[in-house]
Parts: structure tokens; sequence; C-alpha cells
């Protein structure tokens, strides 16, 4: 066997500053591997064909060369341009791997200056174990830097636009690892350990047990040997025509006729032995490939896959699951940022089900688990694309938020504001907010947002907007008044504090 590296080992690579250099990779059962990093040097030998090397903390730098050397075969591999700085994962579905090349200021942003220092690793997409060994991945799998139009098309969007303000405020390396694959619910991401022993996950168990009756196994395995398609034209059109925003309601609303897609290896929908969307397919195949590799944090925007799928119910408990898992895997309780659901409408059967519903999910998990931070943005959706294309609001609001929480920053509040309480005098209601930096302000007709209810009744109001509180004042009737605002699948935000981040979502009696 000779010398093999871990993918993620290679030219321009990013270690995290701070932290104990951890490298491994493969070779011969007796074989003495040397792995050098300027200065430092350790030898390690190889278990049963794997090794593993640690060695001492750094703090940032750039111009490194990293060398690996095999006393058995005298093999020697040596990678330049190493660096060291922040490292932070970037998982979850389509809206965060959504490429640069398709965010609306694309073009601006291909213009922009160079830099080095900001790197990304895109792991390879991998339904199952072995796949990689006979499908090419020339997109994935190796270390890009924000250079030249072609690779800042390829760097993840939102992610990269939360890199950026890290890297301007910082001045360290900064590099992302790329670790998602759209349509996949957080089942995915999760350990099949966790999702067998917690019984919210019955659903999704029952789902994928119903799929496997129905297999002819010799055929399935079968195909799963045979290369994967390559997209036709009208594939490839239909890809970019939906990333890039287009109305594609009438397509979708046609969708409803059409047969289930089958349950075969290369259809990614139905969850089966080797879909990327069976319980724990992806944790296995490609978020073990890069733990327990040293990250400052994880990035996390996900769970549209879920709500389409009816998930939506007990989706606080897949989220604090695979949270505690992720945290279990790399052995810390490192720091996870995540982002809320857009605002989305769509049509058919890829129409939203409960997004009002899965955004309260995911923001209690923010409040039930520690280092634990939630981003709203109801300001950046699209009625009918399931990825909006306004990616550079979502990411910077992203990074202010890790400057908070991960660096110290305090010139930002950094968090959306929340409601907090409400009070009730003759003809006024007042609605307190928390995290309303300097005040709250509204952006267009509030009415068209919140509303008040005595029963089935819509009730009249005037609305005043003081600092941290909305006074509400009409001639409301006795009783129980309860009030909504944004709880829609697709709503319009109205209610912003002085850094223009959304007010959350929100259902209150008084």
């Amino acid at each position: 066997m000779k010398l093999q590296l871990a993918e993620l080992f290679c030219e321009h690579m990013i270690f995290q500053r701070g932290e104990e250099i951890l490298i491994w990779g493969r070779s011969a059962g007796d074989d003495s591997v040397t792995v050098r990093l300027e200065e430092e040097e350790v030898t390690v030998k190889a278990e049963y064909g794997k090794w593993k090397a640690v060695l001492p903390k750094r703090e940032a730098g750039r111009g490194l060369t990293l060398t690996f050397s095999s006393a058995l075969t005298g093999e020697m591999i040596s990678f330049h341009d190493v660096a060291v700085g922040d490292v932070f994962l970037a998982g979850g579905q389509s809206n965060m791997e959504f490429l640069m090349k398709y965010d609306v200021d694309f073009e601006e942003v291909k213009k922009s200056e160079d830099d080095l220092d900001l790197r990304f690793y895109c792991v390879p997409q991998s339904p199952f174990l072995g796949f990689l060994e006979k499908e090419a991945m020339p997109a994935q799998g190796y270390w890009r830097r924000w250079e030249g139009e072609d690779n800042k098309a390829m760097f993840p969007a939102v992610a990269a636009y939360a890199a950026k303000i890290i890297r301007r405020e910082e001045g360290v390396p900064v590099g992302i690892i790329g670790c998602n694959w759209g349509g996949t619910p957080a089942s995915a991401w999760t350990s099949i350990e966790d999702v067998k022993a917690k019984e919210a996950f019955k659903p999704v168990i029952e789902e994928y047990e119903r799929n496997c009756a129905q297999i002819d196994f010799r055929k399935y395995y079968e195909t799963s040997e045979v290369p994967v398609p390559v997209p036709t034209k009208e594939q490839l059109d239909f890809e970019y025509r939906f990333m890039m925003g287009e109305d594609m309601s009438e397509f979708f609303k046609n969708m409803g006729n059409m047969p289930k897609p089958d349950i075969s290896v290369w259809s990614t929908y139905p969850i089966a032995p080797r879909s990327a969307t069976r319980p724990g397919g992806v944790y296995e195949t490609m978020l073990k490939k890069v733990a327990p590799f040293p990250l400052r944090a994880f990035l996390w925007y996900q769970g549209e896959d879920d709500d389409a799928r009816g998930w939506a119910d007990f989706y606080d408990e897949s989220m604090k699951t695979l949270i505690l898992g992720w945290r279990k895997l790399w052995g810390r309780d490192l720091p996870f940022f995540q982002v809320e659901l857009a605002p989305f409408r769509g049509i058919g059967m890829t129409g939203a089900k409960k997004y009002a519903l899965m955004r309260h999910q995911q923001h209690k998990v923010s409040e039930e688990l520690k280092d634990v931070h939630d981003l709203c943005i109801l300001d950046a959706g699209e009625e009918f694309n399931i990825h909006p294309r306004h990616k550079k609001i979502v990411g910077e609001r992203l990074g202010r938020l890790i400057r908070k929480y991960v660096y110290g920053d305090e010139r930002y509040t950094a968090d959306c504001p929340s409601f907090d309480k409400a009070e009730r005098r003759e003809g006024e209601i007042t609605l307190f907010f928390k995290d309303c930096a300097e005040g709250l302000s509204v952006r267009g007709d509030l009415k068209e947002e919140l509303f008040l209810f005595k029963g089935e009744e819509k009730l009249s109001y005037e609305a005043e907007v003081l600092k941290d509180r909305v006074l509400l004042k009409g001639d409301f009737p006795e009783g129980e008044i309860v009030i909504r605002y944004c709880e829609d699948n697709y709503p319009v935000a109205k209610l912003f504090n002085s850094e223009g981040n959304p007010v959350y979502g929100f259902t209150a009696e008084v």
C-alpha cells in the first residue's frame, strides 16, 4: 500500500490556529510515517493500515510547507502554501451549498480583489462508502483560494460572505470546509445510532423500512456499480434556471401529476440503503471524512427537506440530536450557528408546508442548547424560489453573529430582535422586544404582517414604535386577544432593529 493522506490534506489547506494540528491517513501496516510542518516534526507508526499524527499548536501564519514521508516505501509528499488561521465547517443542504456564481451580486463579487488567505474545501459528495473510488469529482476535494472568477464562482455564497467579514476584522487566513448536499434531511447528517435511539425519529425509520421493503436488492446494488449518469443538457439547463431564481411555479404546479421518483441509487429523494438521504447516510460518508479536524465553529443552513417530508413537528429534536452528535464526534462543544428558513411559498409538491413552525423549532434549539445561535432571515426570501439569490444579506448577518459569539466583538447587537412580553391596559397593548440595538423601526405597512384576533375576528389598531416596544391602540374587546406576526410560510418582514436585523415571527396572547 502506498502512503495516502485523508483528502482534506492538500495544497493551500488551512489548519486551525491555537489548536493541536491533527493529520491522518493510510499506509502499510508496519510503516513509519514522518510528518513535518516547517520546524515541527513527528514520526508515527501505522496500525492496521491507519496512522494519525499530532503536531503542536501554531499561531496564524501562511506560506508553510507540509511534508510526509514513508520509511517503508521511501515516498515523500510535500504541500506548499499551507496556512494556519480559523476554519469553519459549513453544513446543510442546497442553500448552504448555493454557489457564489448564482448569487444576485456575483457580477460585483467576481470583480472584487483577490484574497489568497480566504480558502474553501468542498467535501466530495458521496452517497455510499466506495462511491468515490469509482467516480471522479473534479469540482470537489481540494482547497480553492479566493482568486479569479472561476474560483470565486465555486465558493458557497453564505459562508463566503460571512468569512469575508472575519477576514477583514481578524486579518488571519480563513478556511471554509463545505460539507453539504441539497435535498438532504437532518437525519442524514446524524449518526444512525442516534437516529435509532431517539423516539422522535420513529417516522424516519419507518419510512426507511417501508422503502427497503419495496427494493429488489440484487437490481438495486447492480445499479449502484454503474457509473453515475452524465447530466443531459436539459438537466443542466433546468438546474441553472432553478438556482438562478426563475419563476418555476408552473413547472412545480404540474409536478403533482408526476409519478413519485423510483427508489434507486441515483434518486436522492427516497431514503434507501445507498441513498444520501438515508438515516446516517452523509454523516458516515462525508462528515466523518473531516472529523475531528480542529475547527472554530459549525455553520448550518438546512430544513427545507425536513419540511417537505412532513417532519417539522420533531425538527427541534432532530437538530438537538444532530448538534450534540457533532460535538461528540469532534470531542468539543464547538459553537453552532444556524440560519433559519427564508420566507417561501412555492407550489405543488415542492411548496412550503410548515415553515413558520420550522422557524420556531430552529429558534427553540438555540434557546435550549448552550452556544447555539440562530439567525432570522425573514427579509431574504422569494415567494416561488426555494433558493433565494440575495445571499449577501444572510452571509454578512451571519458573519456579525460569529464576530460576537466567537470573537467577543460587542460593537454589534448582532442577534435578531425577538418578542419578549405583552402588556395590556384599556385601549392599549404594548409589545416589548429584546435585542433592539438603538431601537426598532418599521419598513412598509406593519398591518400586513401584525394581526390581532378575538376568536376568528380580526381587530383593527393603530401602531406606534417606541425604541424597544410597539404600542398598539384600538377599541379592543374584553377577553383574550391573540397577536400574530410573520407566522406564515411566506411573510414579508416589517419590524427591524437599528442594525437591519428583522424581528422573529411570534404568536402571543394578552
